[in-house]
């Protein structure tokens, strides 16, 4: 989040006395020197995670836009799931794991991005690579926003994603939320849970939110 470092550790205490059950945790996978890769967590918030954990079973099939610690998470508890991303060497990083993890079940499609503007962005391979539903969807890669950013390819992922939600209990998860308001407004979903907490490798807090379609 853009605040200052002492209003962040604020935040953190706060967070913590509120939710003392992220203690542990937090102290274990958000201090710690290991990649998400290598620990096998996603980038979101402690609360998101164990929000959708009540949701994942082996007939669950997911979408990701970004890989890395959520892929190998996902590929242990759902029936499949298929991510896309843009950095080639971070390609072959997360599929050597999912090997060395033996999930058969992961598959990672290497897609080109641009990011120049959004009509580029949308005709971009890496934003056609969906293309059927899915129960579960995660926007959670490349984005190129910041402060002073106009658009998000986040926002854009996620107008794609509800063409290609199942309607029958699918699940949108947005990472960051708190960058993208618009997708607040934009949504079709029945109900959204928004959620805010400190998360595996992230000292401060950030926010992950779930749209149930």
């Amino acid at each position: 989040m853009y605040i200052s470092n002492k209003k962040r550790f604020f935040k953190v205490c706060r967070n913590l006395v509120f939710n003392p059950s992220y203690l542990i945790p937090y102290l274990k996978f958000s201090l710690s020197s290991n990649s998400l890769l290598e620990l096998e967590l996603p980038w979101w918030t402690f609360e998101s995670i164990n929000e959708i954990k009540l949701y994942l079973n082996k007939q669950k099939n997911v979408f990701e836009w970004g890989s890395g610690g959520s892929s190998v998470f996902l590929a242990q508890l759902v029936n499949s799931i298929v991510s896309v991303e843009n950095n080639p060497k971070w390609t072959e990083l997360v599929k050597s794991t999912l090997q060395e993890k033996k999930l058969t079940n992961a598959s990672i499609l290497q897609r080109e991005i641009n990011l120049e503007s959004p009509d580029k962005f949308q005709h971009s391979p890496y934003a056609k690579s969906l293309s059927s539903t899915f129960d579960i969807i995660v926007i959670d890669g490349e984005d190129g926003f910041g402060a002073e950013s106009t658009w998000s390819a986040r926002e854009i992922c996620f107008e794609i994603s509800q063409n290609f939600i199942s309607k029958k209990g699918g699940i949108i998860i947005v990472d960051d939320s708190w960058r993208y308001p618009k997708i607040l407004k934009s949504t079709k979903a029945n109900n959204v849970v928004q959620t805010e907490s400190v998360g595996p490798c992230r000292k401060g807090v950030t926010s992950t939110d779930l749209h149930f379609y």
